[in-house]
């Protein structure tokens, strides 16, 4: 009889070579590690010597209880927060060592970040918020009609001159999502997109998120404690204290 532990890392081994037989990779990380409060009493070790390889177009849920890392990762990621040690690449270039001008290259360049706080400014309407990104670079013609277009892709069409305050939870996380597509990135990382929705909403934004995956072939991961969000994604990550104890080829998606 098969135990737990073997199980699981059976399910590691085969996601992994999954993904390690293709050079396509956009996402690579090398014995990540995290320390909190490092060399004191409180020492906290968030990440436990993480490796993880995420091919082009793959749409991954990254699972876990909360304190297990998860969000941790996502952030460091996202070149939001740095590794204690170890290495990061995304899309072939290593992170780690960046300064703060090349991390914000990135970030402008290859990742669009969904917040479970979905941060929509009020007074302006939800088509501006979807170009705001753009806000420091200027904003043409061309970025206005592609806005446009990311609107009606998610249902918004009528409602992209309405300001935040006269949308729905949904209607404001679609807009967020869009937002984060405008720079036309090639990562997009979630952080809880439907912690604040109620589950109908929330389907309708992992639809979405699923929408774009699949016809736009931008590679997705998202972090959350909702484990429908497993149901939209082609593969299932699973961190406890720090590591990697689930990472799998998706069973429930078609």
């Amino acid at each position: 009889m098969m135990t737990e532990e073997v199980e699981t890392n059976i399910q590691i081994e085969i996601a992994s070579e999954a993904v390690a037989e293709s050079a396509d990779l956009i996402i690579e990380i090398k014995d990540l590690w995290r320390k909190f409060f490092e060399n004191t009493p409180a020492e906290v070790l968030a990440l436990r010597g993480v490796n993880f390889r995420v091919q082009k177009g793959e749409f991954i849920t990254i699972m876990g209880p909360s304190g297990s890392g998860k969000s941790t990762l996502l952030t460091i990621l996202g070149c939001m927060a740095t590794a204690t040690s170890g290495q990061v690449f995304i899309d072939g270039t290593e992170i780690t060592q960046l300064n703060q001008r090349k991390l914000s290259d990135i970030r402008k360049n290859k990742i669009g970040f969904v917040f479970q706080d979905i941060f929509l400014i009020d007074t302006i309407s939800a088509l501006d918020n979807v170009l705001l990104p753009l806000l420091p670079y200027g904003i043409g013609k061309e970025d206005r009609e592609r806005a446009k277009e990311l609107l009606k892709i998610a249902g918004l069409e009528d409602r992209m001159h309405h300001k935040p305050t006269e949308l729905s939870g949904g209607q404001k996380q679609r807009v967020a999502i869009c937002r984060a597509l405008i720079n036309n990135p090639p990562i997009v990382l979630a952080d809880e997109p439907t912690g604040n929705l109620d589950s109908q909403t929330g389907a309708e934004v992992l639809s979405l998120l699923q929408r774009i995956n699949q016809e736009k072939g931008i590679t997705i991961l998202a972090v959350s404690h909702d484990p429908k969000l497993a149901e939209y994604s082609t593969r299932d990550v699973m961190i406890t204290d720090g590591e990697i104890t689930r990472d799998r080829i998706n069973p429930f998606r078609d």
